[in-house]
């Protein structure tokens, strides 16, 4: 993604029409563009992609993932709650 559009939830809005917080801090930075530089950084980006999509739409598009995938990630996510 560009340096143009902030890549802190699904929006992935314009820096010059940001309608989050997140955006704001996000450039509101002097590194923004190192802000997700690293795999830490990428997994919580999708955790809060995940936590938006769930508050306003009430589901995630799983059909694509199988049982045991499904099995892993629910492995994973038991471990860091």
């Amino acid at each position: 993604m560009n340096n143009e559009h902030c890549p802190c939830c699904p929006n992935n809005c314009h820096k010059d029409n940001l309608k989050c917080g997140r955006g704001h801090d996000y450039f509101s930075s002097d590194n923004s563009d190192s802000k997700l530089n690293n795999l830490e950084d990428e997994v919580i980006a999708d955790l809060r992609r995940c936590g938006h999509m769930l508050h306003h739409h009430g589901e995630l598009q799983i059909d694509n993932i199988s049982e045991e995938e499904l099995k892993t990630l629910h492995e994973l996510l038991s471990k860091i709650l």
